[in-house]
């Protein structure tokens, strides 16, 4: 039995990607911004507002199901591509980045909510990991399997938002597909009994924010030997009640890209150490 005859064919045409458009053997560059279109977060497409903090953009698609755009910030050459919500779209670009584009860190920015006292509208959540309570990933790894954020990107992540002295938290993210009952919010008075704990359950473990793609990027890069990482800002908040549609956007930005240009520089630093992980001590030596 052949394997192959049961393998259905990639979305592609001519070497190229239909639904992204990314031609097969490009190496645009090794970095890209994956964003949600979220009216809670962006007043326009997302790649666009990402984009816009940027310098030399051009455009590589634009259709109804993704926008991706190649700009420079700090000398830097990155990606920033505009999705649907959840977990399958993020799916399908990271896919296609990643065999059709040459990028191998993939970067989240973008909102989240908590249900938490301690954590504010405005916020921002560098992710260390995350709950992976989705089921895209499920399908790819058993639930064992960790969603962690890689150190080399959270770590210059942390220092911008220092920098800029920005109120923020590192910690674990929730992903899930439900926004209504899968979040402990009732409609139209229905909440499954399975359901009704569930907010106490992950405050009480520590739980920082929660949204639905962290953890589809951090498995998935993990899986496929790359970088994978999330800045969020909290836009909604399950104590206070409050929804800040737009706040605090832009400083997850200012965290993202000035973060992925400080990671490009020690990119180079590593490489040129001849070391495999970049560390503190190599800028000693």
């Amino acid at each position: 039995m052949n394997r192959n005859e049961y393998v259905p064919p990639l979305f592609e045409k001519d070497g190229q990607a239909v639904l992204t458009g990314l031609n097969k053997g490009e190496r645009l560059t090794r970095y890209a911004v994956i964003a949600v279109r979220d009216p809670l977060g962006f007043e326009k497409d997302a790649a666009d507002v990402i984009a816009d903090s940027m310098k030399s953009v051009r455009e590589i698609t634009r259709n109804s199901f993704f926008t991706v755009l190649i700009g420079e910030y700090d000398d830097t050459e990155i990606l920033v591509c505009s999705t649907g919500s959840g977990a399958a779209d993020t799916e399908v670009v990271m896919m296609d980045l990643m065999q059709y584009a040459g990028v191998d860190t993939f970067l989240r920015i973008g909102t989240s909510g908590t249900q938490r006292e301690d954590v504010e509208v405005g916020d921002i959540i560098i992710s260390s990991g995350a709950v992976r309570d989705e089921g895209l990933t499920k399908e790819y790894i058993a639930p064992q399997f960790p969603a962690i954020a890689s150190y080399e990107l959270m770590l210059p992540m942390i220092e911008t938002a220092q920098k800029h002295k920005l109120r923020h938290r590192v910690g674990i993210t929730r992903s899930n597909d439900a926004i209504y009952c899968g979040q402990g919010r009732p409609v139209m008075g229905y909440l499954p009994y399975t359901q009704e704990q569930i907010v106490k359950y992950w405050v009480d473990a520590g739980i920082l924010n929660v949204e639905r793609e962290t953890s589809t990027i951090l498995t998935l890069a993990e899986l496929f030997h790359a970088r994978g990482g999330s800045v969020c800002v909290v836009c909604n908040s399950s104590v206070t009640k409050k929804v800040g549609v737009g706040q605090g956007i832009g400083d997850a930005i200012i965290v993202g890209l000035e973060g992925l240009a400080l990671l490009s520089r020690r990119d180079k630093e590593k490489e040129k150490a001849g070391v495999e992980y970049w560390t503190p001590q190599i800028m000693g030596n």
